[in-house]
C-alpha cells in the first residue's frame, strides 16, 4: 500500500474523531462494508455514516496509535475516547481500500465496558439530550 493509503486511513480516523462527518464521502466508497464482533454489520455508506453519527454525541477525539498498511489495506490502531466514565474504548480498524476509497471496515474493540458506553448513549437519547 502507498503512503497515500496510510494517509487516507489517518485521515478517515481523524474526520471521525472530530466529528467532520461532512467529511466521510470522500473517504467511504458508496458500497463500504462494515463489520464488527457482536454488532450488526452494516452495507452502505449513508448507513454507515449514521452510525457514526450517532455515536458523535459521546465520542471526544480518536488518539492514533500505530498505523501500517501491506497491498490494498491499511490498519489503524486507535483509542477512541468517550465523554463517559468508561474513557477510552482500545480500537483497531482493519480497512480495505478500493480505488482510493474504503470499501470495507472491521472493527475491533476492547468491548468489556462497551455497553455502559451504549447505556450513556441511549440514556442521553431518552433525555433529549441527542
Amino acid at each position: 500500500m502507498s503512503q497515500s493509503g496510510m494517509q487516507l486511513a489517518k485521515a478517515y480516523i481523524e474526520a471521525v474523531g472530530n466529528k467532520e462527518f461532512a467529511k466521510l464521502p470522500e473517504f467511504l466508497h458508496k458500497d463500504v462494508e462494515f463489520t464488527s464482533p457482536g454488532l450488526a454489520t452494516l452495507q452502505g455508506a449513508q448507513d454507515y455514516m449514521a452510525a457514526l453519527k450517532r455515536l458523535g454525541f459521546i465520542l471526544l477525539r480518536n488518539d492514533v496509535k500505530k498505523t501500517f498498511a501491506g497491498g490494498d489495506e491499511v490498519c489503524i490502531i486507535y483509542n477512541f475516547v468517550t465523554d463517559t466514565p468508561v474513557g477510552a474504548v482500545p480500537s483497531v480498524e482493519w480497512l480495505g481500500i478500493e480505488d482510493g476509497k474504503i470499501k470495507s471496515v472491521r472493527l475491533i474493540f476492547h468491548s468489556l465496558r462497551w455497553p455502559e458506553v451504549r447505556e450513556e448513549v441511549m440514556r442521553r437519547a431518552k433525555s433529549g439530550q441527542i
